[in-house]
């Protein structure tokens, strides 16, 4: 894995997840403070993750992309986010406690429950980018990006539970700074918040899915060994993400 250095705003990030938009999903009230320093702790080096502060996103907020550059960009994140909600779904039949499958569930509704769906609202941002359905099912994949996708797909279907939580931690942690980060380079741009609705919408929801893996585990991470458990996951995750942002940049060419 590959930790960076503990970013100075860490307790603006951390108030950032305990201070939430009316509608965003908030943290339970946990009586040890021990439990919540832990997860806050977890949260920052999360937060300070080269994959999660990797230098093509840093970038990609203030250079512009030529067309076929964003096309790259953009076709190799529908195939990282396509299956995301059916893997964590099948977190589900590796618990019996009804907190952890309802949090999961969770999320999983903000996905897939309203109308339309957030993959409806993807598909519907790749189109106003001129990357139609055809182009994709034609396009192959990064093989890093192939390795990711069947990464998390192991990580959330055939893990520990308290692993794939882990991993589910590190992946809406950093999917709320990774949506803020592309959200600002589609603006730099000069697309306008009507096409870029998709990613300003995950900017909390993604808070609120993060919160909802802190409620699922904050009862079990007293045990040092589901401590392990968890931060295997969360790192075996942010590895994958790594390796997947190098590729991309490779493959766009943005120097950085």
């Amino acid at each position: 894995m590959t930790e960076m250095n503990t970013p100075d705003s860490a307790t603006a990030l951390r108030d950032h997840f305990d201070n939430v938009e009316p509608g965003i999903r908030r943290r339970i009230a946990v009586q040890d403070p021990a439990i919540k320093e832990y997860l806050d702790g977890l949260l920052v080096r999360i937060a300070g993750h080269r994959g999660v502060e990797h230098p093509y996103l840093n970038a990609y907020r203030t250079t512009r992309l030529t067309p076929e550059q964003e096309r790259l960009m953009y076709s190799e994140c529908y195939y990282f986010f396509r299956h995301l909600p059916f893997y964590i779904t099948g977190m589900a039949i590796k618990t019996r406690d009804e907190m952890i499958l309802r949090e999961i569930i969770l999320n999983v509704a903000d996905e897939v429950g309203g109308d339309p769906t957030h993959s409806v609202l993807f598909g519907d941002f790749l189109a106003r980018l001129g990357i139609d359905k055809e182009h994709l099912d034609g396009y192959e994949p990064l093989e890093v990006t192939k390795r990711l996708n069947d990464g998390i797909r192991v990580l959330y279907t055939e893990s520990p539970i308290h692993k794939a939580l882990g991993a589910l931690y590190a992946d809406e942690t950093m999917s709320s700074i990774m949506v803020s980060k592309i959200n600002d380079g589609l603006a730099n741009q000069g697309y306008d918040k009507d096409l870029r609705h998709f990613w300003q919408l995950h900017i909390d929801v993604e808070v609120g899915h993060s919160n909802s893996v802190f409620n699922a585990i904050a009862p079990y991470v007293g045990s040092p060994a589901t401590r392990e458990k968890f931060e295997e996951g969360a790192f075996e995750f942010l590895g994958l993400v790594e390796r997947y942002w190098d590729g991309v940049q490779q493959l766009v060419g943005l120097e950085v």
